[in-house]
């Protein structure tokens, strides 16, 4: 067990066979913490999402579903409504801690499947209560790939936006179809990698990897932000984990906190014939 309180949050819009995966592990990691609080934030989906949610939310202690309906009529974009909808749980946690609720963890994860098999304890209490004693923000590796550039930093394998580093290539006036899918497969999918699940922690500047875990007291002024100042959009989870490192809370990826790539990501069926915009990964 890992002897905080935690508060367990994600967004969820048209998931409903992946959610319908998850919710069982998601019930089960009750047991891997103190206490919990769950708060799921929901958004315009046509399927059952959120139906399977609150049906979900009924029978476990504390499960909250907050549906913010029409957000996509009003943020058009992908990554502005994600960092909507995330900031949404941490104006809750925020709220909850004002109040005196003192959760001393935020997890954060995704709701699509890729935690379906989210390793059990005791090896999930294992990873986090092993991890180096500065860390402000965990984040899982993946059993075959892992997959998620887009939200990370680090000095040497990938110090800056993977997808601006591609539209930069795609300027190019001529060969503009070759140059931008081999710009992908070296920027983006030839960033994928396996990582052993008995390495050391991976000291990062941003990750995220469909699961994190994170110390609320580096939390109080941080935000989500899903738009550079030139109104491209970004990876939201980018502007959250810097502002933690710049508070001195460290962040690493646990290579044994493990779950799945998203079958959609794996570097081997990541094929294009053209550029895709991030919105669409």
């Amino acid at each position: 067990m890992i002897e905080k309180k935690a508060l367990i949050v994600g967004t969820a819009r048209d998931c409903e066979e992946g959610l319908r995966a998850t919710l069982p592990r998601l019930t089960r990691l009750r047991e891997s913490f103190r206490t919990t609080k769950f708060l799921f934030v929901t958004n315009d989906s046509k399927d059952g999402t959120e139906r399977v949610l609150r049906e979900w939310a009924a029978d476990v202690p504390d499960a909250h579903i907050q549906s913010v309906d029409g957000l996509a009529a009003n943020v058009s974009l992908r990554t502005p409504r994600l960092a909507v909808a995330r900031n949404l749980y941490l104006a809750a946690l925020r709220q909850d801690l004002s109040a005196g609720i003192n959760h001393e963890i935020l997890v954060v994860l995704d709701l699509d499947g890729v935690n379906e098999k989210l390793i059990e304890e005791p090896y999930f209490s294992d990873a986090i209560n092993s991890a180096p004693d500065n860390w402000g923000g965990l984040f899982a590796n993946q059993r075959d790939w892992y997959y998620d550039i887009w939200a990370l930093r680090h000095p040497t394998w990938c110090p800056t936006d993977c997808w601006q580093e591609v539209r930069n290539v795609q300027q190019a006036w001529f060969n503009k179809r070759k140059k931008t899918k081999a710009a992908i497969e070296k920027f983006v999918t030839g960033r994928q990698k396996s990582i052993a699940a008995d390495d050391q922690p991976i000291r990062v500047e941003s990750a995220f990897g469909g699961f994190g875990i994170y110390r609320t007291q580096f939390l109080s002024k941080t935000l989500y932000a899903g738009l550079d100042p030139a109104g491209q959009e970004i990876c939201e989870h980018v502007s959250l984990n810097k502002s933690i490192g710049e508070q001195g809370g460290g962040l690493y990826i646990l290579p044994s906190l493990l779950n799945d790539t998203p079958e959609e990501h794996v570097a081997e069926r990541l094929k294009r014939q053209e550029m895709k915009l991030p919105e669409e990964v």
